[in-house]
């Protein structure tokens, strides 16, 4: 398999929300790889942004809204846990699932799964764009009922303008991993280059003559 089948592979076959870290290693590609190929899948809508400050993916029909209880796919719920992570929301101004689970030394996966199944209850909202608990009443029906993009609901839409900015923004980050991997690529060939100049120097018997930054200029000139 290229590249391209790796990850989209890896894209069919998970299940639950990623990160292009997640997807790196799980199948072993360079970082850079992986985030130009998301890219390109979040183009044709294979898969969709749903935490897009932390960088956070889902296959794009992967959510079922109604599940079994505490049970998502194969992913369980644990009213413990959700009690745990309520606590901590309630301790801190966390403003990102990516604080969230810094905090709490879990995966980002693990607190934005959680997390939506929360929104999707009511126990948690937005205030001043830090998260908050709204109620607990509900905590023992975790995973009963899951709304697609509940998390993401919780924050006001952005602007046509804010919109346009963060496309021009994410568009340079592109065209500067291209520009990275292009001049990977072009140091990596006049490395070879000079390397093998190097080699058919020794071999002219020319050292004894010319040193080697002038056989390289009379090169260069042919």
């Amino acid at each position: 398999m290229n590249a391209n089948e790796l990850i989209l592979n890896f894209v069919n076959l998970f299940n639950h929300p990623f990160t292009a870290e997640l997807a790196a290693n799980m199948t072993a590609l360079d970082i850079s790889l992986v985030a130009q190929i998301l890219d390109k899948l979040y183009s044709d809508q294979t898969i969709k942004l749903i935490s897009p400050e932390d960088g956070i993916y889902v296959r794009n029909n992967r959510y079922n809204p109604v599940v079994g209880y505490n049970k998502k796919g194969d992913w369980r719920f644990d009213p413990v846990a959700a009690n745990a992570l309520l606590d901590l929301i309630e301790q801190g101004q966390y403003k990102s699932v990516r604080a969230i689970a810094n905090a709490v030394g879990k995966s980002r996966q693990w607190v934005f799964v959680y997390m939506e199944a929360m929104a999707s209850l009511e126990m948690i909202g937005l205030s001043n764009g830090a998260y908050t608990v709204l109620s607990r009443e509900k905590i023992e029906y975790i995973g009963s009922t899951i709304i697609p993009g509940a998390l993401g609901a919780l924050r006001p839409k952005p602007s046509d303008e804010v919109k346009q900015n963060k496309e021009a923004e994410k568009e340079e980050r592109r065209l500067q991993r291209i520009a990275k991997i292009e001049q990977a690529k072009q140091e990596a060939e006049e490395k070879e280059r000079i390397t093998k100049a190097w080699d058919k120097y020794t071999r002219s018997h020319l050292s004894w003559k010319m040193c080697f930054h002038e056989y390289l200029k009379r090169q260069n000139r042919k």
